[in-house]
């Protein structure tokens, strides 16, 4: 794939379907066109995709918000977390730096072991302890060697939306069902609202 003009207003957003996804399709701005693909159109782990999505659209910005993101099972479905999470993410920032558009990489607090006892700076030093948050750091890897100034890489966790499944919309039904709930009392984290998230993606 050579280097060529991209049009300095569109946007491909990679992982359509997801929660993410779904938010940022309704969030770029209007001056911006938007090329939003799913799996079925675009998986980010196929380079000569990647490359052919490229070619045929062009885009001066990428927001790759496709991702393997079932953290138990990854350690059971290590070379498909891998090929999403690390693969993936390096194709897209090798595509990127071919054609000189910015990527918008989002990653997750997975990257960190969780010991701190206060929130994480970028300036902490990653230190996974699986499979999932192993396979997004190395994807964070490749963005950075290869895109410099050209790349953002957004760490976030605990998503949750109208749309797909999360742990906001399982306690709502559950509440709705039950009249005691049973939940884990040893995790910390911050719930992220997808339309937030992509309100700071489309900042710029």
């Amino acid at each position: 794939m050579s280097n060529r003009r991209v049009s300095n207003r569109r946007v491909l957003v990679a992982g359509a379907n997801g929660q993410l996804g779904y938010e940022l399709q309704r969030t770029v701005p209007e001056e911006a066109e938007i090329i939003a693909l799913d799996h079925n159109q675009l998986d980010i782990a196929e380079l000569s995709q990647v490359n052919n999505a490229f070619v045929e659209h062009q885009p001066a910005v990428v927001i790759n918000a496709a991702a393997y993101t079932a953290v138990d099972r990854a350690e059971s479905e290590q070379d498909e977390a891998r090929r999403v999470n690390a693969r993936g993410a390096e194709n897209l920032a090798a595509a990127c730096h071919q054609s000189v558009a910015k990527l918008i990489h989002i990653s997750t607090d997975f990257v960190f072991d969780g010991s701190n006892s206060r929130p994480y700076t970028p300036e902490y030093v990653p230190n996974p302890l699986g499979i999932y948050g192993g396979s997004k750091l190395a994807g964070e890897f490749s963005v950075r060697n290869m895109l410099a100034g050209h790349g953002v890489i957004v760490r976030t966790g605990w998503v949750y939306s109208s749309q797909g499944n999360n742990f906001v919309k399982t306690m709502l039904r559950l509440m709705s069902e039950k009249d005691q709930l049973g939940v884990v009392a040893d995790q910390v984290g911050t719930p992220t609202w997808a339309k937030g998230l992509a309100e700071c993606c489309c900042i710029g």
